[in-house]
């Protein structure tokens, strides 16, 4: 019974075993391959707790949490570059192999950062909610003048909002666009306002400057990509089979993509659909990797 009870705590418990200025790894399972969990603005790496649990039995899980989100320290500029520099020194310094990288929005954003240094062993990205381009959301035509007015007014509205204003926004935000389950809206509330809000203003200006297209065009790592089409189907009336025309348009050329679609979650899918999550998961991962 010692020895079971021993094993389980191994397998489900996350040990801290890596901190740098930006990031802060945590520990979960002990295999030969490993898979990095990386979590979206200004959210902490719990968020992949119930998908890292399942995977430890097999894999050697990382949580990672980036600095000011959810309470970690923070750091003062070059947010994005810093987070990527710490990861690829992190899997170099523990001489990873195989690695898959798994975000959610802005963490997959930072994990196609990541994999562009060909010096790593990187075997594929698996990404939920991610846009290459982000500011093609906005407008598919947007000026460089008019991203800079977006990114001023991210700047204003996150870091001048009083407590009470930014909460419930954030609060508002949660329930409408990411989470289904009430303790799912209460946990990211938490995290929002334990996060600093220079970084997470930054983070996303950051993320609305980028342009991952041609790194995902040039790229030859297998990228799985989980995209919600439940607010198109409720508001929009547009039905799940449209889904892939309108991805296909949204990526251009990039051969290395699969794309998989649900109308049952709302962004943060892992959470909402955890085993049919796994499920694709485990699907793709199985399949084998041309050229191998």
């Amino acid at each position: 019974m010692k020895r079971l009870f021993f094993i389980f705590a191994v397998l489900f418990s996350s040990v801290p075993v890596f901190a740098q200025k930006a990031i802060r790894v945590k520990e979960m399972g002990k295999k030969a391959d490993a898979i990095i969990f990386l979590p979206h603005i200004g959210c902490s790496s719990e968020m992949w707790q119930e998908i890292a649990k399942n995977y430890s039995k097999n894999y050697t899980c990382y949580l990672v949490d980036l600095a000011g989100f959810n309470g970690q320290r923070t750091i003062d500029t070059l947010y994005t570059e810093n987070y990527v520099n710490d990861l690829r020194v992190f899997i170099k310094k523990e001489k990873l192999k195989n690695v898959i990288l798994v975000g959610q929005n802005y963490g997959a954003f930072v994990a196609v950062k990541v994999a562009s240094d060909k010096t790593l062993s990187i075997k594929c990205i698996i990404a939920s909610d991610f846009y290459p381009k982000l500011s093609m959301i906005l407008d598919p035509a947007i000026t460089s003048e008019k991203l800079e007015m977006i990114k001023k007014s991210i700047r204003q509205v996150i870091t001048q909002s009083d407590e009470a204003t930014f909460m419930a926004s954030q609060k508002q935000t949660a329930e409408m666009m990411n989470f289904t389950h009430r303790e799912d809206v209460n946990r990211f509330v938490q995290w929002q306002q334990k996060s600093d809000r220079k970084t997470l203003a930054e983070t996303l200006c950051d993320q609305f400057s980028g342009d991952l297209l041609l790194e995902l065009k040039e790229n030859k790592i297998r990228m799985l990509v989980f995209t919600t089409w439940y607010f198109a189907k409720k508001y929009k009336n547009i039905p799940i089979s449209e889904a892939q025309k309108k991805l296909n348009e949204m990526y251009g050329e990039t051969p290395n993509v699969v794309h998989v679609v649900t109308d049952q979650a709302k962004d943060f899918i892992a959470n909402d659909q955890p085993q049919w999550f796994i499920g694709e998961m485990d699907k793709f991962l199985k399949q084998p990797i041309v050229g191998k």
